[in-house]
Formats: C-alpha cells, structure tokens, sequence
C-alpha cells in the first residue's frame, strides 16, 4: 500500500503559529508547571557555542498564545547551555544543564581543554525564580551532558536523560546515553543505566502502564533516530530500531490522549524544518506518514523541537537560527524560537483520513 501523502499540521483549521522569543531561543525544552502555563528554557547570549551563552525562562499564562520577556536563570562566566528541564512530584521545576568552559583565550571553542560540569537548578514558582545552581554531584557524570525531558516515575524518582563518555574505562563504544536517577525532586543524582552506547540526545517518555520508551540520535555518520524500551523503570533496555532517515533528529516524545505516541524531530536536509510520526501501539512500531510543523527554516541550524500538551491543545517549540560556528562575537541575532499551536482533536481525526 503506498505512503499517504504527508499531515502538514500548519494547515488544520486549529492551527497558529507564534513567536516565543528572537535573537535567542537555542534548544527550547517546554514544561507545564500549572493549567494553562508554559514554560519554556531556551539557550540565550551566544550563538550554537559560544562562551558568552546562558539560559532563559520564557513564560506563557494563556496556553502558549502569548509569551512573556525572556528573563535569566543562569548566566556564568563560561557558557550554560543544553538544558533538561521536568516537573518533580513537589511541584518543583528542575533544571539541569551543561556548563561548558572549553573556550580558548579568544573565546574560540577548544574541546580539549575539558572545563565541563553539569548544574543542577530548581524552580518553586514555576520558573520565576530559581535557586543557586549547584553542581549535579555525581563525579562519574560530572562532564556529561543533559537533554530534552526530565521524566517522573509514579514514586516519585526523576529521570535525567544524559550523555557523554562511556564509565567503563574497557568500553570500545565511547559516545553513551544514560539515565541517571534522584529520589529527593532533583537535590541529588546517582545510580546511573546505560540506555545504548553509540547514542547520545535521548527523548524519554514514561507510558501510563509503566513502560519507558526512548528516542535516541545515533552518533555515526547517519545521524538518525532510533526507538527502544524498557519495563523495568530504565534499568534495561531493548535493542534500538531506526525510526527515521539521516540527519533527522533530534527527538521529543508526547503522549496522546487516546495512547498516540508523537515524535517530533529536526530535519536537517531537504525541506529543512520539523517534522513528526506517530504510533499507535506504544512505540514498537510506527506509522510512515510524516507530518509537518514547519519547512520553511532553510539550510540553517536548527530544528531540537518540544511539545506539551495542555487539555487539547499542543504546542511544539523549535528554533531556528544563522550558520554561524566558533564565533565569538556572534550573540544570536537572527536566531529565533516559534511554535506551533495545534487542536489534538483535529489532529487525530486529519491522521486517520
């Protein structure tokens, strides 16, 4: 049978696009911290890398129709950058992040210098305010990286997704994703899991029976997404199946109201923009048609999409923004964040056409 034709989701009678924030808005990560309450950590002051980069809360109070001026969360002397944000059991906010020093005398970035550690911070009022950021804690992952959804298990435990170097120093497969676990709404972290090695950028999404699924970026020269799951809280996991074609990633999962899976990703060739697929069964397989969120990026950098779903509605974040690596002046002007906002209703119903 032959692939429908694509869903572009800008086209439902629904749909609106809005603007979330310009000359800034790097890897946007949306939570929901009440009804009808958005909040959205975006990379802010610098371009891609840049020394000078930190991060921002945007706020929207109506559903993600109108958003508020971005106001800081952290801006160190180096450069705060690839956040993952969740809600803890207590209401609190947390707010991981990467803080990245590998910046030469030029403020040139130089990997070999090594002056990462990951912070941690938490918000009590919905991302207003937020404490002293402090270190994660967890030396064996102190140089990691976080991203995307911090997810909460039904006791409470938090589930940091993160990357980096594998901890077996006799591991041949160097570029890991993990999980790593806190039991007190994100003060402290520990008791890692490996989720694949030869991975990195995961998406996690916890399903109502208890089941974890992963979308994960594949650190070879494809770059694609692959989908795998876990039974047992994260602690195994299966083998993980490519979903998408290259240089498509990387991914956030959300979970439908009728038990839809939808992945949304970047696409970073031809058309340039955002795009998503769905399953109807849990993410053990998935339906080939594509649906679009938007096309119209060019060949820029861009794309780290994000979507809660507040009732009916759906709201998915991305950026877009210059070509512009290793340069020190740039600030992110012409970069920008948007989002779609979409009915989940109409959505469903324009699928199954």
């Amino acid at each position: 049978m032959a692939t429908r034709p694509p869903l572009d989701l800008r086209k439902l009678s629904s749909s609106s696009e809005v603007y979330l924030c310009r000359d800034e808005g790097y890897f946007p990560v949306l939570v929901s911290p009440a009804d009808n309450q958005i909040l959205a950590v975006v990379r802010a002051g610098a371009g891609h890398v840049g020394i000078t980069g930190r991060l921002d809360a945007v706020l929207s109070t109506d559903g993600g129709r109108t958003w508020g001026g971005p106001a800081v969360i952290t801006d160190s002397e180096v450069d705060d950058r690839n956040p993952a944000v969740g809600i803890a059991r207590d209401g609190s906010v947390v707010l991981a992040y990467h803080r990245q020093g590998s910046y030469d005398s030029d403020g040139k970035w130089a990997a070999h210098l090594g002056r990462v550690e990951m912070r941690v911070t938490r918000s009590r009022d919905g991302g207003r305010t937020w404490e002293t950021p402090y270190p994660l804690g967890f030396p064996l992952m102190a140089r990691h990286s976080a991203y995307g959804h911090i997810v909460t298990l039904a006791d409470g435990t938090l589930l940091l997704p993160l990357y980096g170097w594998a901890i077996d120093k006799n591991e041949p497969i160097p570029d890991q994703a993990f999980l790593l676990r806190s039991r007190d709404h994100g003060r402290t972290w520990n008791d890692p899991s490996l989720i694949a090695a030869g991975y990195n950028e995961t998406g996690l999404l916890l399903l109502p029976d208890g089941d974890l699924v992963a979308a994960i970026r594949s650190q070879d020269r494809d770059q694609l997404l692959a989908v795998c799951r876990s039974a047992d809280g994260g602690r195994t996991w299966t083998q993980p199946e490519a979903v998408t074609a290259g240089r498509e990633h990387p991914a956030d999962l959300t979970l439908l109201s009728n038990g839809w899976i939808l992945v949304v990703f970047g696409v970073r060739h031809e058309p340039f923009g955002v795009q998503a697929l769905i399953s109807r069964d849990g993410g053990r397989s998935w339906d080939p048609r594509r649906l679009v969120v938007t096309d119209d990026l060019g060949p820029k950098d861009l794309g780290y999409p994000s979507t809660v779903r507040l009732g009916r509605r759906l709201v998915t974040a991305y950026y877009s923004a210059p070509r512009t690596w290793n340069t020190p002046s740039y600030r992110g002007e012409g970069s920008f964040a948007r989002a779609l906002l979409y009915e989940e209703p109409e959505l469903i119903a324009a699928f199954q056409i």
